[in-house]
C-alpha cells in the first residue's frame, strides 16, 4: 500500500493520526487544506486517502471529485461530524470506501484502514465466519431467495438503501452457487469516471490511451468463470450500458484498443439504492440491460425495517470490536437497547458497525452504556424531527454529579460557539489543555463541525 494521505484543517487530529500509523508501519503525509491535500496527490505515491468533509477551502464532495479526476480507484474514507451521517451515507453512494465519526478515535481508523486493505481477499470460510444472517421474517424471506437462485446460472438484481448489505448478499448467492470455486470480483460503478469504466470493465492494451502503459485485463477476465458483482450500476454511462449490453449477449470482450474477441464466462449480480424503473422509463438506464441483469431481483429491507435482527448484528459488532481493541464488553445497558431499536439508522448496517465500534471504545465497565454513543442517536426519539437540536432535548439531570456534568458540557459547548468552534482557542479560554478539551467532548459525545 503506498501513503496514507490525511486532509483536516485540525493540526491536532493530523498530527495524532500521523503518531498512531506511523506507529503501525504506514507511511503518512497531511495537509491542511484541500488544495494542498491535492497537491500532495499529484506527486503520486498515495494508497489511501482520509479527509475531512468539513474543510476551509472546499466540501467533502468537492474534495472526492478532484480527488477521483486524479486517481479513480484510489479508495478514500471521510472523518464527518455525526450530524452528517447523511451526508456520509451519500459521499459513499458516489464511491467512498467508509466514514469514521468525529470525535474519534486512532483505533477506529485503524479499523477502517484494516478493512479498506482487507476487502477482496476474503475466502468463502473468512465470509461465512463474518455474515450475519439474522432472524427476522424480512431477511428470511431474502435468504430463501438467495438459497433458490444461487445455484442457477440468473443475473441477479439486488435493490437496497446504501449501507444494507447488497455486497454481503451478492457474496452469499455466490458462495452457494456452482461458482463458488472461482473468483468473486467487486466492482463499484459510482466511483468510476465514464471514461475509465470501459477499461476497468473490459481492460485495455498498452498504448491503448494516454496512461496505458501497459496491457491489462479488465473486471470480466479477473472474474472469469466466477461472479463479477457490480455495485451501483445505475450509475454506468450511456456508452457503457451499451457496451455492457453486448458483452451479455454475446458473452465475448474485446480491451479497449483492440480488436480481439475474448470468450468470457461470467455471472453478473448488480446491486442498486436507485429505482432503475424511472430511470427505465426516463431513458436514463436502457430497458434491454434492465432486463438482462433483472434475471432474479432480491429487494433487501433497510435495517429500520429489520428490528429483529438489530442485535444480531450489533452483538457480533461488539465481539469483532472487543477482539480488535482487545475490550471485554459483554452486552449494551437496557436504555441502549430502546435506543437502538427507535432509532432509524440512515446510514442501515454501515452506520450500526461504525457506532458499536464507537461504544465498545469509549466504554468503561462490562455494558456499553449511553454515554458511550453520538448525541444525535441518544437524543433521538421516535417522531422527532431531525433538525431538532440535541442540545435543546438533553433532560434534566437526576443527581448532583449528573448536573455538574450537564454544567461542564454547556460550558464547553458555549465555549465553542463562542470561538467559532476552533479547539485551540477553546481549550484557552476553558483553562484546560488541548488533550483534556477532547477528553471532555469525547465523554460528553460533543460533536466536532
Amino acid at each position: 500500500m503506498g501513503k496514507i494521505l490525511i486532509i483536516d484543517d485540525d493540526t491536532y487530529i493530523c498530527k495524532q493520526l500521523e503518531a498512531c500509523l506511523k506507529k503501525q508501519g504506514f507511511r503518512v503525509i497531511t495537509a491542511f487544506t484541500a488544495n494542498n491535500g491535492i497537491k500532495a496527490l499529484k506527486k503520486g505515491g498515495v494508497g489511501f486517502v482520509l479527509c475531512d468533509y468539513r474543510l476551509p477551502d472546499a466540501d467533502g464532495l468537492e474534495v472526492f471529485t478532484r480527488i477521483k479526476k486524479i486517481d479513480p480507484l484510489l479508495p478514500v474514507a471521510f472523518m464527518t461530524a455525526y450530524a452528517d451521517v447523511r451526508t456520509a451515507v451519500k459521499m459513499i453512494r458516489a464511491g467512498a470506501v467508509d466514514y469514521v465519526t468525529k470525535p474519534f478515535l486512532p483505533e477506529e481508523i485503524l479499523k477502517l484502514i484494516k478493512k479498506v486493505l482487507d476487502k477482496g481477499l476474503e475466502s468463502q470460510a473468512a465470509f461465512e465466519q463474518r455474515f450475519v444472517k439474522g432472524v427476522g421474517s424480512a431477511i428470511n424471506n431474502v435468504l430463501n431467495h438467495v438459497e433458490m437462485v444461487a445455484p442457477t446460472n440468473l443475473n441477479v438484481l439486488i435493490v437496497g438503501e446504501t449501507g444494507s448489505g447488497k455486497e454481503f448478499i451478492a457474496r452469499a448467492i455466490h458462495y452457494q452457487s456452482q461458482r463458488k470455486d472461482k473468483p468473486f470480483v467487486a466492482l463499484d460503478c459510482g466511483a468510476l469516471p465514464g471514461e475509465l469504466a470501459n477499461s476497468e470493465l473490459f481492460g485495455h492494451v498498452k498504448g491503448a490511451f494516454t496512461g496505458a502503459i501497459k496491457d491489462k485485463a479488465g473486471c470480466f477476465e479477473a472474474a472469469g468463470g466466477g461472479t463479477l458483482f457490480m455495485d451501483e450500476i445505475g450509475n454506468l454511462s450511456h456508452e457503457n450500458q451499451v457496451r455492457l449490453l453486448r458483452t451479455l449477449q454475446e458473452k465475448t470482450i474485446s480491451r479497449i484498443g483492440d480488436n480481439k474477441r475474448i470468450k468470457v464466462d461470467v455471472r453478473i449480480i448488480a446491486a442498486t439504492n436507485e429505482d432503475l424503473i424511472n430511470d427505465v422509463r426516463s431513458r436514463v438506464f436502457r430497458e434491454d440491460l434492465y432486463h438482462r441483469i433483472n434475471g432474479f431481483k432480491i429487494s433487501l429491507p433497510p435495517l429500520r425495517d429489520r428490528k429483529d435482527d438489530i442485535f444480531e448484528f450489533a452483538r457480533r459488532f461488539m465481539n469483532n470490536a472487543n477482539a480488535e481493541f482487545q475490550k471485554n464488553i459483554v452486552d449494551f445497558d437496557e436504555r441502549v437497547k430502546k435506543i437502538f431499536l427507535t432509532y432509524p439508522w440512515p446510514g442501515n448496517i454501515r452506520e450500526l458497525e461504525n457506532v458499536v465500534n464507537r461504544c465498545v471504545l469509549l466504554a468503561q465497565g462490562k455494558l456499553i452504556t449511553e454515554d458511550t454513543m453520538p448525541e444525535e442517536i441518544r437524543f433521538h426519539e421516535k417522531g422527532d424531527d431531525d433538525s431538532e437540536s440535541p442540545e435543546k432535548a438533553y433532560q434534566l439531570p437526576a443527581s448532583l454529579k449528573q448536573a455538574a456534568m450537564a454544567a461542564e458540557r454547556e460550558a464547553i459547548i458555549l465555549a465553542l460557539q463562542e470561538t467559532g468552534y476552533n479547539k485551540t482557542k477553546t481549550a484557552h479560554l476553558l483553562k484546560v489543555d488541548r488533550k483534556t478539551l477532547y477528553n471532555k467532548m469525547r465523554e460528553y459525545s460533543i460533536k466536532i463541525s
